[in-house]
């Protein structure tokens, strides 16, 4: 989709400037002929690539998801709904986003294919949904359980990120303390020992000499880290180390389980937006098991995906993977049994909105002491290098 900046002649022969949205400038042409317009010469303004590239936040797609829910279910039709909705919205931004979704529905598209052309906006969850509430003739569901759905991940992200507010500002200070001692306090108690190093205790020396290897060697150490970081972020997006690095993460105690919780969490949240907005079971899967968060988790949510593929129970597939929680198993059972498999799934949702805040909770209250401890620590040992030296020269001087 592309925006075009078009001049056109209408019926009475006035001149017509305007901006509109297209596949192509052959398409744009046989729009403006069914408005009565006939173009007269059109350019790209906006390509594909920067259209795709759009991006809402996160409140702004919930508030969408609510307004063409409720546009929808009174009888608007989706496309006067989007007009409306674009309106109305603040941002250029939200704005343009509608625009070429309205300009992908007047093309002839789906709602679901004109929100392929997205991705950053629309996840496969979303688009999946909205693919089978239109298939199923009930859209205006699947975007309420949509919606529903955002809140849930958001409040998700808001509990990680405000369980990790307090270690890292404590972190911060802490590390602030420990460089304004290493280079400004000690290296001028140093400053009165004539004699130089040698008088000095012995963690005296060591924190100097640290501080010296710092000082003199930064030029190459600063690129050094850079580059570190740099290769640590390059290796991390690759599928395998990504997927060694969250196995390894899943086996830390504590931090582990919460971990695995919150991947288990989104899985068995996306599952149930999907199976209620009625997908097959193997789009459920492959899509959830994409949500999850954890690429080691999300290779044995594809092997389930795999072995269910060759004719085995859902929850008989996910029995077998080690990283499954069991109610989540005992969960699919029932749910397969009773054939209410998105209310099963469902149940499984509300209990871990309650567990996982408690779980991080649980997590920080273990991981603050620790920081607390190892910090006090190394602070302690600085204050301890740089007190001993001055107790050792009023022996002297005494």
């Amino acid at each position: 989709m592309q925006a075009f900046e078009y001049h056109a002649l209408g019926r009475d022969g006035r001149a017509v400037v305007g901006e509109l949205f297209a596949p192509t400038e052959t398409e744009l042409d046989r729009r403006l002929e069914r408005d009565g317009l006939l173009l007269v010469r059109a350019k790209v303004v906006r390509s594909a690539a920067r259209a795709q590239a759009l991006a809402l936040a996160n409140d702004e797609l919930v508030a969408l998801t609510t307004q063409l829910s409720t546009v929808h279910s009174a009888g608007v039709p989706i496309l006067d709904g989007l007009d409306s909705i674009g309106k109305r919205m603040r941002r250029p931004r939200g704005k343009e986003l509608v625009a070429q979704l309205i300009a992908g529905l007047q093309a002839g598209q789906s709602l679901s294919e004109a929100m392929a052309q997205h991705p950053r906006t629309f996840s496969p969850v979303y688009r999946a949904s909205v693919e089978a509430g239109e298939a199923s003739g009930a859209l205006d569901v699947v975007l309420q359980r949509l919606a529903r759905y955002l809140e849930w991940m958001r409040g998700l992200r808001a509990t990680a990120a405000q369980a990790l507010v307090y270690p890292a500002i404590l972190l911060a200070a802490i590390s602030g303390l420990v460089v304004l001692l290493v280079t400004f306090v000690l290296p001028r108690i140093v400053r009165l020992f004539p004699a130089g190093q040698q008088e000095l205790p012995a963690p005296t020396r060591l924190l100097l000499a640290l501080s010296e290897f710092l000082a003199g060697n930064w030029t190459w150490l600063a690129p050094l880290g850079a580059a570190a970081a740099i290769a640590t972020v390059y290796v991390g997006r690759r599928p395998a180390a990504r997927r060694r690095w969250h196995g390894w993460l899943l086996q830390i105690p504590v931090l582990g389980a919460v971990a695995r919780q919150i991947a288990v969490a989104r899985f068995a949240s996306t599952a149930a937006t999907l199976q209620s907005a009625g997908c097959d079971a193997f789009t459920v899967l492959s899509v959830a098991a994409r949500s999850c968060g954890n690429s080691a988790l999300e290779a044995q949510f594809e092997r389930v995906t795999h072995n269910v593929r060759a004719g085995q129970p859902i929850s008989e597939a996910l029995g077998r993977e080690p990283g499954v929680d069991p109610l989540l198993v005992q969960m699919v059972a029932v749910g397969e049994k009773s054939g209410r498999l998105d209310e099963c799934l469902e149940r499984v949702v509300r209990y871990y909105d309650d567990e996982v805040p408690r779980a991080v909770k649980r997590c920080v209250s273990i991981a603050e002491p620790s920081i607390l401890l190892a910090s006090g620590a190394l602070v302690a040992f600085i204050l301890l290098a740089a007190v001993l030296p001055i107790f050792q020269l009023y022996d002297k001087i005494g």
